[in-house]
């Protein structure tokens, strides 16, 4: 594979590592989770935690 195609391929990748953790944070959060506590887990600092809740819709049920 050249060069660009396996940059294509490793930020597809995270890309999709991210928006995975995204939605576990928001699934912590609808359930009540403290915000601290999805902070920890997730290994993210609480502005970062907020900022994902924040620029996310819910999602239908």
């Amino acid at each position: 594979m050249c060069n660009l195609g396996q940059g294509i391929l490793e930020l597809g990748e995270e890309r999709g590592k991210a928006e995975g953790k995204a939605e576990i944070i928001i699934r912590m959060y609808e359930k009540g989770y403290p915000l601290e506590q999805i902070a920890d887990i997730s290994e993210k600092d609480i502005d970062e935690v907020k900022a994902i809740i924040e620029s996310r819709e819910p999602v239908p049920v």
